[in-house]
């Protein structure tokens, strides 16, 4: 009986870890296209990487951070997946700012992003 509980124990934890570093992932990826982005030397290679950093962000939407446990409420949930979807809009308009040929303007426009970063890290990591 006690290796039946301690196997859903050990099950449980690793589905817990296997969301978490899911969502860790994603924001490792994230954060280096971000670094795409800001070194992006064309249109090109800005789209490039704002495509796969929006890629990426809908990803970790989709996944729940490990600090939202199962007692939190869905507003928190969704307060998370709305940040995440405002750190979107803003790589695509950036996006949209690069295709039009306004480069610079674009990696001002992301620039908001370092503290939307520190704001949703701190309420949600």
């Amino acid at each position: 009986m006690k290796f039946k509980t301690l196997l859903v124990a050990l099950l449980m934890s690793a589905s817990t870890f296997s969301f978490a570093t899911g969502v860790m992932t994603e924001m490792f990826k994230m954060k280096k296209q971000l670094n795409a982005l800001t070194q992006a030397e064309n249109p090109d290679a800005f789209h490039q990487a704002a495509e796969i950093f929006v890629t990426q962000a809908q990803e970790a939407q989709n996944k729940t951070p490990i600090s939202l446990s199962a007692e939190d409420d869905a507003n928190r949930l969704k307060a998370y997946q709305a940040g995440i979807q405002e750190v979107i809009d803003v790589v695509k308009k950036a996006d949209s700012q690069a295709q039009q040929g306004n480069l610079d303007e674009a990696k001002q426009t992301i620039a908001v992003l370092d503290e939307m970063k520190k704001k949703y890290h701190q309420e949600y990591k």
